[in-house]
C-alpha cells in the first residue's frame, strides 16, 4: 500500500500541473487601428503603428487594419474611445479584448501567436532589456519628428538622436541583431524609428552597423509588405 504522504505529493502534482502554451493563433482575427498615414504630418507614418503591423505580418497572424484619420479625428470617437481612453494609436483588439501602449502590444501579439518566435527564450533578459532600451530611441526620434511637423528649429535634436544611435551601433557592431543573431520584437522597435529618420534625411555611414542593419531589416517580407506607401515603393 502506498503512504498517505505520497498520495498528497501525487494529488499536488496534479492539481498544480499547467498546460502546455498553444503555439498556434485561435481562429479569433486581431484588430489593428492605427493612423492613415497620409494624416501625420510631415512624417507621413507613424513608427508605433508600423511596428506593430510589421510584427502582426511576421508572425503570420490573422488581422486587419482599421486605417484612420487623424485630421477627422477618427481615433478620438466613442468607440475608440471605448478600447483606449487615452485617445492614442496603435490600438489592438483581439475579440473583446483591447490592448494600447505599444511595447504591450508587441508583448502580446508574442504571447498570442508563439511561432514564429520573436523572443530569446535562451536569454530572456537580454531580449526584455532591448525591447525596453528602445523606448530610448523613441524619445530622441519623437522629439525630432514633432519638431520637424512644427517647423521648429531641430539641429539639436538631429545631434541628440545621433548620439542615441551611438549605442545601437555598438550593439549591431557584434550582432546582426540588436539582441543577437536573432531578431527580436526590438529590431523592429529600432528599425521603424531608424527607418523613419533616414526618410527625413538622416544619412547613415554605409560601413557602418546600422547601414548593414538598416538593410537587412529592410529587405525583410513584413517590412515590404507593411512599408508606408506615403513614403514610395519600399
Amino acid at each position: 500500500r502506498r503512504s498517505a504522504g505520497w498520495r498528497r505529493l501525487a494529488w499536488h502534482r496534479r492539481v498544480t500541473k499547467r498546460p502546455r502554451a498553444a503555439n498556434v493563433c485561435s481562429v479569433t482575427e486581431l484588430g489593428l487601428y492605427a493612423p492613415d498615414y497620409a494624416s501625420v504630418k510631415t512624417i507621413r507614418c507613424s513608427p508605433p503603428s508600423w511596428m506593430a503591423h510589421a510584427v502582426l505580418v511576421e508572425k503570420g497572424a490573422a488581422h486587419r487594419v482599421e486605417w484612420l484619420s487623424f485630421a477627422k479625428g477618427e481615433h478620438k470617437t466613442p468607440a475608440m474611445l471605448a478600447r483606449n481612453p487615452r485617445g492614442t494609436i496603435p490600438v489592438l483588439t483581439d475579440g473583446a479584448i483591447s490592448v494600447h501602449e505599444t511595447l504591450a502590444i508587441l508583448q502580446y501579439v508574442e504571447h498570442r501567436v508563439a511561432d514564429p518566435p520573436l523572443w530569446l527564450h535562451a536569454a530572456p533578459a537580454l531580449a526584455l532589456t532591448r525591447l525596453h532600451e528602445s523606448a530610448s530611441l523613441k524619445d530622441a526620434g519623437m522629439a525630432l519628428f514633432v519638431a520637424l511637423m512644427r517647423d521648429a528649429d531641430a539641429d539639436d535634436l538631429w545631434d541628440a538622436l545621433r548620439s542615441e544611435l551611438v549605442h545601437w551601433e555598438r550593439y549591431l557592431s557584434a550582432h546582426a541583431f540588436v539582441a543577437g543573431e536573432a531578431i527580436t520584437l526590438a529590431d523592429f522597435c529600432v528599425f521603424t524609428y531608424l527607418a523613419t529618420a533616414v526618410e527625413l534625411g538622416l544619412e547613415l555611414d554605409a560601413s557602418s552597423a546600422l547601414a548593414g542593419f538598416y538593410a537587412r531589416m529592410r529587405a525583410r517580407p513584413s517590412i515590404v509588405a507593411t512599408w508606408p506607401t506615403t513614403w514610395g515603393a519600399a
